[in-house]
C-alpha cells in the first residue's frame, strides 16, 4: 500500500533494504543501525524523506521520546522509544516503502503509528543531510 510519508509517522523498517536501494545515513556503515526498527519521519517533501531509527532501549547519548507523544497501536505507544541525535536517514519514498514491506510493517491509515510533531528534532538538525 502506498503511503503518505509525514513528519510524525512511524514505520517499521529494514536498514539493509534501505541501504541497499540507496538511502544515505548521517553514520558510516560501521556505526549505523543494521537491525529493524521503527524510524519516525521528522521531514518529508514530494520525493523522499528524512527518518530517525528509534530504539526501545537507551544507549548513551540518546534522547527519549515522552510517552504522551505516542498514538497508534497500544503494543507500540506503550514501549518507551529513544532516538539518537547523531543518526538520520534521507531516503527516497518509493526506498522507504520498500524498506517497511521487508520488515513487514503493518501500519495501516486508520491507526498508524506516530508521534507529535513537536518534540521531534528537525531535519535541519542533522547537517549531513541538511541539504539534501
Amino acid at each position: 500500500m502506498a503511503r503518505i510519508h509525514t513528519r510524525g509517522l512511524v514505520l517499521r523498517m529494514d536498514p539493509i533494504t534501505l541501504r541497499q536501494q540507496g538511502a544515505r545515513c548521517t553514520r558510516d556503515l560501521d556505526t549505523m543501525t543494521s537491525a529493524q526498527h521503527d524510524f519516525v519521519c521528522i521531514k518529508a517533501d514530494a520525493k523522499a524523506a528524512w527518518w530517525l531509527p528509534l530504539l526501545a532501549m537507551p544507549e548513551v547519548g540518546c534522547k527519549e521520546i515522552p510517552a504522551a507523544a505516542k498514538s497508534g497501536d497500544r503494543r507500540w505507544a506503550d514501549t518507551p522509544s529513544y532516538y539518537q541525535p547523531d543518526q538520520c536517514w534521507h531516503a527516497p519514498h518509493k526506498t522507504a516503502q520498500l524498506a517497511a514491506a521487508a520488515a513487514r510493517d503493518r501500519t495501516d491509515t486508520k491507526n498508524a503509528n506516530t508521534i507529535a510533531t513537536e518534540v521531534l528534532p528537525k531535519a535541519s538538525d542533522f547537517p549531513d543531510l541538511a541539504g539534501d
